[in-house]
């Protein structure tokens, strides 16, 4: 026996088209094994939404996107169709917006209000109003997941989580934001300058649509801010982030010398007492001197010591895996009720 999960897709960009692609391709698969019947029964970007209370014609659905740029024919506001259309979950995947998150924030106030389940890649307002969105969350009786807005793909939650059963944690660090990392690789690799560095991490699709969000920091302060409320319990927002320092400043000269003597200058986001993004200059050997487009974060364990977790980071493929991997909890969590 299965059970009909609706689904609500709002932002149709590069990780929603990965994720409806997905929801086509292994559909019975998710039928068979997991006893999950996911109906995408609402798309919503920009310009357009379809809506079909009986499940959407996915295939049809990225084709027309491809083709003409719309996931529909006419303009609804998105907000209507989250209160309005009978649908489970909300799957909020517009681009994050660091000045007042939205309308990624009305979007998922408007789906709590309404009862439905939220999973989202959207890291701006959980970085802004964390506490108050899951408490009322908590209040409303739905859950909120957002795997993917740390690490993409990478399960940093997840490892968090399991470092915390059986012990506290007095620290978290890392290397939270993939452009930054690609960015400083390519200089130290191949002598690039920051310039060129940025301009193939855009042609490679890992800088998000306002780079400086990444390279100033912005990104890596919203990720900690996630992290830190999520494995250590705080209630922190991005306020309260101390950004020291970016990448755009650093030079290719730096960058030699440091290599010279054996040490890599990354951008790294932490939180003890309080929480901060700064450039250090490290070791070769350290952990956080990942190479390339990935994430690593160090779980500073009372009595077990440092826990290190690492991986790809970017992209739309492995940023929708997260938002896969949240449906289908919650959607496990539907089935089960």
């Amino acid at each position: 026996m299965t059970e009909e999960v609706r689904l609500i897709i709002v932002g149709f960009g590069v990780v929603a088209r990965s994720l409806a692609g997905s929801l086509e391709a292994r559909g019975e698969e998710f039928r068979r094994t997991r006893g999950i019947d996911f109906h995408l029964v609402a798309a919503v970007d920009s310009k357009s939404a379809a809506i079909d209370r009986n499940g959407l014609d996915v295939r049809e659905l990225l084709r027309r996107k491809e083709e003409t740029g719309r996931v529909g024919r006419r303009h609804l506001p998105a907000t209507e169709i989250i209160e309005d259309t009978e649908a489970d979950i909300l799957v909020e995947l517009t681009p994050a917006n660091p000045l007042d998150a939205e309308p990624g924030m009305t979007h998922l106030k408007s789906a709590i209000k309404a009862s439905k389940h939220v999973v989202t890649a959207n890291k701006m307002p959980l970085a802004h109003e964390y506490p108050s969105l899951m408490a009322s969350a908590e209040s409303r009786g739905v859950q909120v997941r957002y795997s993917a807005c740390v690490g993409a793909g990478l399960p940093i939650l997840d490892f968090g989580d399991a470092c915390a059963v059986s012990e506290p944690l007095l620290k978290v660090e890392g290397v939270l934001n993939a452009t930054s990392n690609f960015v400083l690789s390519r200089m130290e690799s191949d002598s690039s300058s920051f310039p060129e560095a940025l301009e193939e991490a855009k042609k490679l699709g890992y800088a998000e649509s306002n780079p400086w969000l990444d390279v100033d920091g912005v990104d890596s302060a919203a990720k900690i801010v996630i992290i830190a409320n999520h494995t250590l319990k705080k209630s922190l927002t991005l306020k309260d982030v101390a950004i020291v320092e970016g990448i755009r400043r650093i030079s290719p000269s730096r960058v030699k010398a440091l290599r010279e003597e054996g040490k890599k200058v990354r951008m790294v986001a932490s939180v003890e007492r309080r929480p901060e993004v700064r450039v250090l200059e490290l070791p070769g050997g350290d952990p956080l001197s990942i190479d390339g487009a990935c994430n690593v974060v160090k779980f500073h364990c009372k009595y077990s010591g440092e826990r290190v977790v690492s991986g790809p980071a970017a992209g739309g493929v492995t940023t929708s895996s997260a938002v896969m991997r949240d449906l289908l909890r919650v959607g496990a969590s539907i089935e089960g009720s």
